[in-house]
């Protein structure tokens, strides 16, 4: 039984390295090469192919391909990052009850950032931006925290700590160099082909603690491999190359015959008409099998996500930054390599000596302060020899160069500076405009499957702190930076057009603040906030000035009837006493003439009071109406003011 195992493993292996076999070669002889030359040019590493003449004696490389790929990672970063939240999660269409959606968000994100998610699609974003394709590995770690326990140790004098540690489930993110990934050739993406894999060198111990811990299988782990020979630079291999063992994890499809129990030896055999199982299947050595299961990923997808920075229809490797300003890069170096050996040439140039006039065993160089004897006039015996000036012309052509760069990758002069804000908004503009192609790839084919993946191996795993039932979400990129600017423009020109005394004007000077990246952002949008709320002191002043306000016109309004009653009175004793004293016919009309003015005063005097009364009548609606409005305003004071208090505990 056991020997049918080691038999039914073993061609498991051979059914396996041969096809893997097959995607490494047409790896090496269509890209290894290539991705070895972008990569020290990236670094500005010189290599003996790097030269274009025999005579070549400079070294240099221009750094002008390393700016565009360095700005082109800087630019995906801000991004991506640059709004802080850089994904979110909707509710499915038809679900109302968006409550774990929200939760499962924040606690996402809280966790991948804690397990260095950003630094990694950062790693992510520069392998894409050299080799054309960026590549990542979503790993299920289980790990121990630590943190200090509640209540100091019991008896302690100094009142220490103790430390309390608990099981954790990790979600990590981890870049995968292109060097070490493999895939099915005739396949553009990871879910199409037949399978992916991932080989790495690890230290020996590693594969043994895993056989101690019994997640391998025990099977000899002799042999060692040549590290650089399988693409790894010498700054990344081990020390001790006899040591290393060479590690393949296998993600896909299987012939199912491999995973019985119980095979017979005529089962070995493969056919094209055998049922293929989605499994995990890992190999030491190219040889034996450690690990050989079925997926148990309960969606039974593969852990690998990729984009292309620049998409080739039908492939899966796809063009980087590297790539497109390769030919002006070497035409650049080559460039100025001539022109600095042709300025050694120059400032330093050749000299004809006469060789009977100089002492015998005389060593003859050219260096400051060294003094040349010879025998008869120096003159005649020793003369520089003319090679000519550099061609300045040269310095034009290093310019057309490295604006041929900039046009083929798409960067920008990193040395030419905005000095005003519309030139920095117009610069910031062309920076998303050219990087919005690449950000879409990102965004479909590497982000949302990242965020699925992660998401759906923590309500797998980790189903204490993610217990979420409801699985009919949609995760999408916040665009970051992009979203950023076409929001601001879009609330700048609202602003414009909307008075400063409207209710909504300080609303969108609000959203803008909010949207804002600058440093104190938050401290801005706390004022703005206590600006915009009603302070029920204030408003509760403003109702006592009003109904002061309003005894006073009544005030008013009853001395002014007193006021007419008065002059009624006297008027009426006018009359009396005129009809007692019997005046003369003179004193008559003067009288008479006294009693039309006074009729006049108090037809006025009355008609003033009709007026008060009648204003008084038409405030006194307004003035109730005042009065409920001014109620019902100190009802959503309060009621602000207790929702401020419960947002800020919340947050």
């Amino acid at each position: 039984m056991h020997d049918k195992k080691e038999l039914q493993y073993q061609a498991l292996a051979s059914w396996l390295m041969y096809r893997l076999d097959g995607w490494r070669n047409h790896r090496e002889q269509n890209y290894t090469s290539k991705w070895d030359e972008y990569y020290r040019l990236w670094r500005g590493i010189w290599n003996e192919q790097d030269k274009t003449r025999g005579a070549e004696r400079s070294r240099i490389i221009a750094p002008a391909l390393q700016q565009a790929i360095e700005s082109s990672v800087a630019e995906l970063e801000e991004a991506t990052f640059g709004r802080g939240k850089w994904f979110d999660i909707q509710d499915d269409m038809l679900d109302q009850d968006n409550t774990e959606a929200e939760y499962i968000r924040n606690l996402l994100q809280e966790d991948l950032e804690k397990t260095g998610c950003k630094d990694a699609i950062a790693e992510v974003f520069l392998n894409g931006a050299i080799y054309g394709t960026g590549i990542a590995k979503i790993v299920v770690n289980q790990t121990v925290e630590r943190a200090p326990a509640e209540e100091p140790v019991e008896g302690s004098m100094t009142g220490m700590r103790s430390i309390t540690e608990f099981a954790s489930i990790d979600v990590k993110v981890e870049p995968i160099s292109p060097l070490e990934f493999l895939i099915d050739p005739a396949a553009n993406s990871i879910n199409e082909a037949l399978g992916v894999a991932h080989e790495v060198i690890k230290p020996r111990y590693h594969v043994v603690q895993g056989i101690q811990s019994g997640i391998y299988r025990d099977v000899p782990l002799e042999g060692d491999y040549d590290t650089v020979q399988m693409g790894y630079d010498s700054e990344s291999s081990p020390a001790d190359e006899s040591d290393n063992v060479k590690i393949t994890e296998y993600w896909g499809l299987i012939p199912k015959r491999f995973m019985k129990k119980n095979a017979d030896k005529d089962d070995f055999e493969y056919t094209k008409k055998d049922e293929l199982v989605e499994a995990v299947v890992t190999i030491v050595n190219d040889e034996y099998i450690l690990r050989v299961e079925e997926n148990a990923f309960m969606m039974v997808d593969r852990p690998f996500v990729s984009y292309q920075h620049d998409i080739v229809p039908n492939k899966f490797w796809g063009r980087g930054v590297a790539e497109k300003g390769y030919n002006p890069q070497k035409a650049l170096d080559a460039e100025m390599r001539a022109r600095i050996d042709s300025l050694a040439m120059t400032t330093t140039p050749m000299m004809a000596a006469d060789a009977t006039r100089l002492p015998r065993g005389t060593k003859f160089e050219i260096r400051t302060g060294k003094t040349v004897l010879t025998n008869g006039n120096p003159r005649e015996a020793i003369m520089p020899l003319d090679m000519g000036q550099t061609d300045p012309s040269t310095f034009q052509q290093v310019a057309s160069l490295q604006n041929m760069i900039q046009m083929g990758t798409g960067s920008a002069d990193m040395g030419q500076q905005q000095d005003t804000a519309s030139g920095m908004s117009m610069m910031q503009s062309a920076s998303i405009k050219r990087q919005k192609r690449t950000l879409m790839n990102f965004q479909n084919t590497f982000l949302i499957p990242l965020i699925n993946k992660a998401m759906y191996r923590k309500i797998q795993f980790d189903v204490d702190r993610y217990p979420v039932t409801d699985y009919k979400f949609v995760p999408y990129s916040t665009m970051g930076i992009m979203a950023k600017e076409l929001e601001m423009q879009q609330m700048v020109q609202m602003l414009q057009a909307i008075p400063k005394d409207s209710p909504a004007f300080n609303v969108i000077l609000l959203a803008m603040m909010q949207n804002s990246s600058i440093h104190n952002r938050d401290q801005i949008v706390f004022a703005l906030t206590q600006g915009s709320e009603e302070n029920p002191e204030m408003a509760q002043m403003e109702q006592m000035g009003m109904q002061l306000t309003m005894q006073q016109a009544q005030a008013n309004i009853a001395k002014t009837q007193a006021e007419a009653q008065e002059e009624q009175a006297k008027a009426q004793l006018h009359m009396a006493n005129a009809a007692v004293l019997q005046p003369t016919e003179l004193d008559m009309a003067e009288k008479q003439l006294d009693m039309q003015k006074t009729t006049i005063g108090l037809e006025k005097m009355a008609a003033d009071v009709d007026r008060q009364r009648s204003e008084t009548a038409r405030n006194i609606p307004e003035v109730d109406h005042l009065k409920s409005e001014t109620i019902l305003n100190l009802a959503k004071a309060r009621q602000a003011g207790t929702t401020t208090n419960i947002n800020t505990r919340v947050q």
